[in-house]
C-alpha cells in the first residue's frame, strides 16, 4: 500500500516536470528566476519521491533478481536509479538552452532527445517499478518487461550526463549557426513586454542592460491610455514595500519626461516621507549591507526632482531635509559594515546634500 502511495506521488511529479518542461520559455527577468525556482522545486521532488520508492522496492525484494549478495545488489540499485535521475537532471537543465538551439540536420535530430529527455526518461523507471509494485503482473508478465527497461535506462541517462565529453575527446564539431545571446534574451524580453497589461510589471525593465528593451518597456507603457495616471496611483499605494514600487518609477521618470507634471508634485512628495523612514529601519539594522539600500536610491530621487520638478523645489525641501537627518544621523559606521554598503550610502548622503545646495 505504502509503495503504490509512493508511486503514485512519483507518477504525479513525474506528470507535473512533463507539463512544465513542455512549456515554452519565454520570460526574462524576475520571471525567468521565478521559472527556475519552479523547475527546481519540481525536480527536488521527483528526485526524492523516486529516490524512496526505490528504497522502499528495494526493501520488499523488487530487486532481488539483480544479485544474491546484498551488498552488490543495492551498490547497483543505486547506480541505476543515479544513471537515471541524473539524466533526467541533465536534460532538464539543457532544456532550456535547446529552446535557442540553432544546429540542424542529423545533429538537431540528435538533439531531441534531450529536449523531451525529462518526458521520456522516467517512464523507464515508473513502467519497471510499476510491474514490481504489483505481484499479478510481477508473475504474469516476462521479467525483460521490467529489466530491460531499467537498464535502457541507465544507459540512456549515463549516455546523456557522458555525451559533452564524448563529443569533447572525440574532437566531433557540431555544425550550428551563430547565434548572439542578447538577440536571444532581447526577442525573449519583447515578447514577455508585448504579452504584458501591468505597468508595474513594465517597469522591471526600466534598469534592463539592453537598451532595446528599455526602449520596448518604455513605449508599451507610454500606448496605455492612462499611463501617467497608473504611475500617480502606484506611487500613492503606500502599502508595506510600498517603497520598492516607488523606485521603479523614479528610475522610469529618470529617463522620460512626463506631460503633465504638476499632477505628480503631491504623489512624489508624499513618497519621500515613507522612503525615509524605510531608510531609518535600515540603517537601525545590525547587520547591515548595500542589498539593503538598492530601493531607496536617495539619488535617483534627486535626479528626478531636479529634472521634472526643478520649478517646484520648495515643496519637496522640507521632507529632502528630514530624508538628509535621517541618513547623517544613523549613519555612523559600525565595524561590521560592509565597504560596499558603507560607499553606497555616501554617494546617496552626497547626492541628497548636492540637491539641497543647489535648491
Amino acid at each position: 500500500m505504502f509503495g503504490n502511495l509512493l508511486f503514485g506521488l512519483t507518477a504525479l511529479t513525474y506528470i507535473a516536470l512533463t507539463i512544465f518542461n513542455l512549456q515554452k520559455v519565454n520570460v526574462a527577468g524576475e520571471r525567468l528566476v521565478g521559472w527556475g525556482m519552479i523547475a527546481f522545486a519540481l525536480l527536488a521532488a521527483y528526485v526524492m519521491s523516486s529516490l524512496i520508492l526505490t528504497i522502499n522496492i528495494a526493501t520488499k525484494g523488487g530487486f532481488n533478481w539483480i544479485s544474491n549478495s546484498v551488498f552488490l545488489r543495492n551498490a547497483l540499485v543505486g547506480i541505476l536509479w543515479l544513471g537515471m535521475v541524473a539524466g533526467v537532471v541533465l536534460c532538464l537543465m539543457l532544456s532550456t538552452e535547446l529552446h535557442t538551439d540553432q544546429s540542424t540536420g542529423f545533429v538537431r535530430l540528435l538533439s531531441l532527445p534531450v529536449y523531451f529527455g525529462a518526458t521520456w526518461l522516467p517512464l523507464l523507471m515508473l513502467v519497471p517499478y510499476a510491474i514490481l509494485l504489483n505481484s499479478e503482473w510481477h508473475e504474469a508478465l516476462s521479467p525483460n518487461l521490467y529489466k530491460i527497461p531499467l537498464v535502457m535506462g541507465w544507459i540512456a541517462g549515463l549516455l546523456i550526463v557522458m555525451a559533452p565529453k564524448i563529443v569533447m575527446t572525440l574532437g566531433i564539431s557540431i555544425p550550428q549557426k551563430e547565434t548572439d545571446k542578447s538577440e536571444v534574451y532581447f526577442k525573449n524580453a519583447t515578447n514577455t513586454i508585448n504579452g504584458e497589461t501591468s505597468i508595474k510589471e513594465l517597469l522591471k525593465f526600466s534598469l534592463d542592460e539592453d537598451e532595446r528593451v528599455r526602449l520596448a518597456a518604455f513605449t508599451k507603457i507610454k500606448a496605455h491610455n492612462d499611463w501617467e495616471g497608473e504611475l500617480i496611483r502606484i506611487l500613492e499605494k503606500n502599502g508595506p514595500y510600498g517603497y520598492y514600487d516607488f523606485y521603479w518609477v523614479y528610475v522610469f521618470l529618470d529617463d522620460n519626461k512626463i506631460e503633465h507634471p504638476e499632477r505628480f508634485i503631491e504623489p512624489i512628495n508624499n513618497t519621500i516621507p515613507a522612503i525615509t523612514t524605510e531608510l531609518q529601519e535600515v540603517l537601525k539594522k545590525s547587520f547591515r549591507y548595500e542589498g539593503d539600500l538598492t530601493f531607496l536610491n536617495t539619488g535617483v530621487v534627486c535626479r528626478v526632482l531636479d529634472k521634472q520638478f526643478k520649478d517646484s523645489s520648495k515643496v519637496f525641501r522640507p521632507n529632502i531635509l528630514k530624508l538628509q537627518e535621517a541618513l547623517e544621523t544613523s549613519s555612523l559606521q559600525r565595524p561590521d559594515d560592509r565597504q560596499e554598503f558603507i560607499e553606497q550610502l555616501n554617494t546617496y548622503q552626497l547626492a541628497v546634500k548636492d540637491w539641497l545646495d543647489t535648491h
